[in-house]
Parts: structure tokens; sequence; C-alpha cells
């Protein structure tokens, strides 16, 4: 029988966690002073989604690395240099939050220089072919060229809600497939990550054209059939575009490992209802744990 893994994208869940929480201005503290808000909210989260998805198997993908010293930064320099210091009661929740999946008894899994979306699609990819079924749980578009048979994802959207993706749905959604994610994100870029792209290809056009030729090899071999003014930006850029479909590209061959009895979704309730204790999450998350 196939087992069912939930992978969660750990910085996604905490960031979301602290921003829906810390929009009104009001920060969950202990008695003690120490912020908990985004780890309240991770909690909330990872335990909505495991009541949501029924997983056999828990694991918790980390972003580990400072932008300097990342895969993607020796590539190009410029990549995610407009990155700003995450707000000051967020920090030392990072840590904080291992904590807490550890006590669910939640792999937490991370390697320097990579980032969570490699681990993501390194461990999707192995679980898949072992032919067990996987469902990502994350904020960012960029997993979905990880969609196949036996990898769904499911992206947050504000207000607890998410759009589930299959290899069946995707072109109504987004109107490409799962394998011209890559190409059209380096078309288009993305100024969150400062992926260049082609200066002048939005959304729609960088579409266009993916569904007109098929990849980004197709659109290059084909050229002559673009107006003057598309040749000429492509042209001009193709090296800059190049780089950026390898900026895109999720790692699927990252060396990590995961021991699938520890990712199994079984705890000691004593054990992550005295840590929720600890931390002062109140009776009604607290029920849930037990």
């Amino acid at each position: 029988m196939a087992d069912r893994f939930l992978m969660i994208d750990g910085m996604s869940f905490l960031f979301r966690a602290y921003y829906a929480s810390s929009w009104g201005g009001s920060i969950r503290q202990t008695s003690s002073g120490l912020y908990t808000n985004a780890v309240y909210g991770f909690t909330k989260m990872m335990l909505d989604y495991v009541d949501l998805v029924k997983p056999t198997h828990v694991v918790a993908a980390w972003d580990v690395a400072s932008r300097e010293t990342l895969l993607r930064t020796q590539w190009y320099d410029g990549y995610k240099s407009n990155r700003v210091e995450p707000p000051l009661e967020l920090i030392p929740q990072f840590d904080l939050v291992k904590d807490v999946t550890a006590a669910f008894a939640v792999p937490n899994i991370g390697l320097p220089g990579y980032e969570g979306d490699d681990i993501l699609g390194t461990l999707s990819t192995r679980i898949a072919d072992a032919g067990h079924e996987v469902v990502i749980a994350s904020g960012d578009y960029d997993s979905l060229q990880l969609v196949s048979d036996k990898v769904h994802v499911k992206i947050l959207k504000n207000g607890g809600k998410h759009e589930h993706y299959t290899p069946e749905n995707m072109l109504e959604l987004r109107g490409i497939h799962p394998h011209q994610v890559v190409d059209f994100k380096a078309l288009q870029g993305d100024a969150s990550d400062c992926i260049p792209g082609c200066p002048g290809i939005g959304e729609k056009t960088a579409i266009k054209l993916i569904s007109e030729h098929g990849s980004l090899a197709g659109i290059y071999e084909n050229l002559a059939a673009l107006t003057p003014k598309m040749r000429a930006k492509l042209e001009e850029h193709r090296e800059q575009v190049f780089i950026s479909q390898k900026l895109a590209t999720i790692l699927r061959d990252v060396p990590v490992e995961l021991d699938h009895d520890e990712a199994r979704w079984q705890y000691d309730e004593n054990t992550a209802i005295a840590k929720c204790e600890e931390l002062e999450f109140g009776p009604t998350l607290i029920r849930r744990v037990g």
C-alpha cells in the first residue's frame, strides 16, 4: 500500500504565519516575553494540513543558508539581492519552530547552500519514484514544476485557503504544464527573487510563447517566426534568459537523506503537549494535539 507524504515548505509556513498574526500589530508573546506568534501559527497550519491531507508521513524542509552562501548566488550575484533582514520578533522563532516540529516527531531537513525548494524537489522525486504519494504545501509557485501523477502541490493563499494543483488542472489554472514552469519563469523573471528574465516579456506573452513553441528551446529554434521586435528582445537577452532558467530550476539531486520511519506521522502526545504548554499556546490548540 502506498504511503502519503505531506511535505511542508517550512519558510513559507513560518513567514505566512508571522505576517498573518502581526498584521494588526498584536504579536503573541509568552509571559516571559518570548515571541511565539509565527511558531503558534505554523503549528496550527501544520495541524490543519495534516487534517486536510491525512498523511502517513510528514516532513518539514528548510532554507538553512544565508543568501551569500547559496549555490544560486554563485551562478548569479544578483539572486535574491533585494532581501531585507527579517523582523526582530521573528528571528528567534527560526530555531524555536524546529523545536516544535521535533516535538511532533517531524524531521527538519535542510542543507547549507541549498534552498527548501531543492529539498522538496529531491525528496518528493525520490518518494514518488518509490511509488508513494506526495502533497507539497508551499506558498511558492516555483513548486508547480514538481507536479506529477504522484506529486500534487497546494499553494497557500490568504485566509487559510489554498489552490490544489495536479497534472490535470495545471493547464486550466495556470495556462502551462508542470514541465513548462521553469521556462515560463525564465522569460517572465521573478522580481521577488531578483531573477531577471527577459525585459519586456510579461505573464501573458510568456504563456503565449511557450504555448506556441512548447519550450524555451523551441522558442529560440523558431526566432524567425516571431515579430522583429520580439526576436530582438530574445536575442539581446539570450544569456540572461538562460541563466534565469537555471536559477528557476528546482534541484532534484541534493545530497540529503530521509528515514521514512522517522517521518511517520506519529508523535508522543505528552512530549508535544509539554512543548505547547511551555510556549503557552492555549487550550484550543493543545486540545487538538491531545
